[in-house]
């Protein structure tokens, strides 16, 4: 029963990603679709993920990003326990991805954003701090081998929360983030 079960997760999880897209390009379109706050398709993209971590236990952007689904299935839940329950998991596996891959910009990109939209009474903001003061100067540098957007999401959501936060250098990070590419999604955003 488990290897049939593995089994059908790795097959989501390989028909989930599309030809000739980076692993990272993927796991971006399952998390966006996890937005939709429709809790049968958000199922599906944390089986997807729960696939790809039976695959390679050791692949800790999608262990972020399996957190993250968690952490939107809890938003989109109605009942008060089943939203604490993911809520709980999500922040299991973000923690998780991060002592998995400490160093590693993608993975604290998605903790970072995900602990920042938790509400602030689960205490998850301190950590979101953190780890946008360890990715700004990756994000600002161009280093970490993200791209563009990446670095601007990062500069972005690190203007909120440092705003939000009462920290200095918000407007510093916001005029960043447009300066990147100002037509972009988030340099729009920045105007």
């Amino acid at each position: 029963m488990k290897r049939t079960l593995i089994g059908l997760l790795l097959l989501v999880a390989v028909a989930g990603r599309l030809a000739g897209e980076s692993l990272p390009e993927s796991y971006r379109k399952w998390h966006d679709q996890c937005m939709t706050e429709d809790t049968g398709q958000i199922d599906v993209q944390i089986a997807r993920f729960e696939g790809r971590i039976a695959a390679d236990g050791k692949d800790q952007l999608a262990r972020a990003y399996l957190g993250s689904a968690c952490a939107l299935r809890a938003k989109a839940g109605f009942w008060g326990p089943t939203k604490l329950k993911y809520l709980n998991r999500g922040k299991a596996y973000l923690e998780a991805s991060v002592a998995g891959a400490p160093n590693d910009p993608r993975v604290r990109m998605v903790r970072a954003i995900g602990y920042y939209k938790v509400p602030e009474r689960f205490g998850t903001r301190p950590t979101s701090v953190k780890d946008f003061e360890f990715l700004i100067p990756i994000a600002r540098e161009g280093k970490g081998g993200l791209k563009m957007n990446e670095r601007q999401v990062i500069l972005y959501y690190a203007s909120l929360v440092f705003a939000e936060e009462g920290k200095a250098g918000a407007g510093e990070l916001r005029k960043a983030c447009h300066g990147l590419d100002p037509e972009s999604r988030y340099g729009v955003l920045t105007r």
